[in-house]
């Protein structure tokens, strides 16, 4: 009698229960990789936007030499411009143009319609500015108030709350020293 050759039935649904768990396995491993990727990828793009963001607020705030109106989330400002002379600027949340994605815009003027202006960074959850009086050498600052004189503006902080794509929120400070107060 001759010998067949062949694989049973057993030995090919072995082979392909293992198959599928490698498979599995292989597929999980890349999913977690894409999701690493896309991570990282929405970080570096949230830390470039809000770098740019912060490093153009401090600089507008660090220039500014009166503050005409301000609440935690909008400040009305003037600082020099080129030409020696004063011109008046806002920074603002604007949350009204587009409800679920929320921006901080620098408009020129007093009192800008929601909508104007430039965008300095989406995406932004919370925005929050603190003014802050008092001279170095006390041990705690007071809060600074619009009724008093800009040469007592000490500092101010910014708080910026991003939205990730995924959902979760990552804060960021800064804190800005105006040169210009007369302080």
């Amino acid at each position: 009698m001759k010998k067949q050759a062949g694989f049973t039935l057993i030995e090919i649904i072995a082979v392909l229960i293992i198959g599928g768990i490698m498979m599995t396995v292989a597929g999980m491993a890349i999913v977690t990789g894409m999701k690493g990727y896309l991570f990282a990828r929405d970080n570096a793009s949230i830390t470039q936007n809000v770098s740019l963001a912060m490093t153009r607020l401090s600089r507008e705030l660090m220039e500014l030499t009166d503050i005409t109106d301000y609440t935690s989330s909008q400040v009305t400002y003037k600082r020099p411009d080129d030409s020696g002379s004063s011109i008046a600027l806002t920074i603002y949340l604007d949350s009204d143009s587009d409800p679920d994605n929320h921006t901080i815009k620098i408009a020129p003027g007093v009192n800008p319609s929601a909508g104007d202006g430039d965008i300095l960074v989406d995406r932004v959850n919370s925005f929050t500015l603190d003014f802050y009086s008092g001279d170095s050498g006390s041990a705690s600052y007071p809060v600074w108030l619009e009724g008093d004189e800009i040469r007592y503006l000490s500092y101010i902080t910014i708080v910026l709350d991003l939205e990730r794509t995924e959902g979760s929120i990552i804060s960021f400070s800064t804190t800005v020293n105006p040169r210009n107060a007369g302080n």
